[in-house]
């Protein structure tokens, strides 16, 4: 079965990159199409959902059981050529060329579990609230938590038309925050009652590459979902607000 992938960086950097920041393993569906994936953290808190787009044989249909992803990012970091043809050969990834070979060794089917949840209840959801956001505007947020000591909350809110997001602790006293305007428009409902996320979860937006990320909020079931779409990638976070 052979896969073309026409961008590897972009495979790499784009779609395996956000996964790994997730999970150390994770099972790729290949169909003709392209690549899906969906992984859960380990406290469910976050769940991500990935596609990419290339082309394998029309009668692709396989799982491929990734044991460890960054062994995987690692060997294909070794490529020069940006279009590579990869070959799944049984329970292995071969790659050939006149300047480099290697074999990745899959696990067998069964070992690694895929989590409990049906894209279609997740795509069923319905949004008080959607905005686009510049990644650069995340991007500063993350580099503002530097301000901050030891304040894993970040809250998002609308205020006279901005939507903003506050680094702070809104349960302790005598903690310094910091807070950014994201960005200057939005559609739906007001945020009139900050919504706390865990800000680990908005350190793993910083391993996409994208110019504008899609976030949407659904304030009654207290959940945010941020989508990107860069080129043949689509990588969808679903994430579970904090109580407080």
């Amino acid at each position: 079965m052979e896969i073309r992938l026409p961008n590897k960086d972009e495979f790499v950097n784009s779609f395996l990159t956000p996964l790994n920041k997730i999970s150390e393993s994770c099972v790729l569906k290949l169909q003709p199409a392209g690549f899906t994936s969906l992984l859960a953290a380990a406290d469910n808190t976050v769940i991500v959902h990935g596609a990419y787009s290339c082309e394998a044989d029309d009668d692709a249909d396989l799982k491929l059981n990734v044991p460890d992803i960054a062994r995987l990012i690692r060997v294909l970091q070794c490529i020069d050529s940006q279009s590579i043809t990869l070959v799944v050969d049984g329970n292995k990834i071969k790659y050939t060329s006149s300047d480099i070979r290697f074999t990745y060794h899959l696990l067998h089917d069964g070992i690694l579990s895929l989590p409990p949840l049906s894209l279609e209840k997740i795509k069923k959801l319905e949004f008080d609230t959607t905005l686009k956001v510049p990644c650069t505007s995340i991007n500063n947020l993350i580099k503002s938590s530097t301000f901050t000591l030891n304040i894993n909350k970040v809250y998002f809110f609308t205020k006279d038309g901005s939507v903003y997001a506050e680094i702070n602790d809104m349960q302790s006293q005598n903690v310094d925050s910091i807070c950014i305007k994201l960005c200057d428009s939005y559609e739906g409902e007001d945020i009139e009652k900050p919504l706390p996320v865990s800000f680990d979860t908005i350190r793993t937006l910083s391993s996409v590459k994208c110019q504008d990320m899609n976030i949407k909020i659904n304030k009654k079931l207290n959940v945010m979902t941020f989508g990107i779409n860069n080129n043949n990638v689509a990588v969808k976070y679903i994430v579970s607000g904090l109580v407080k």
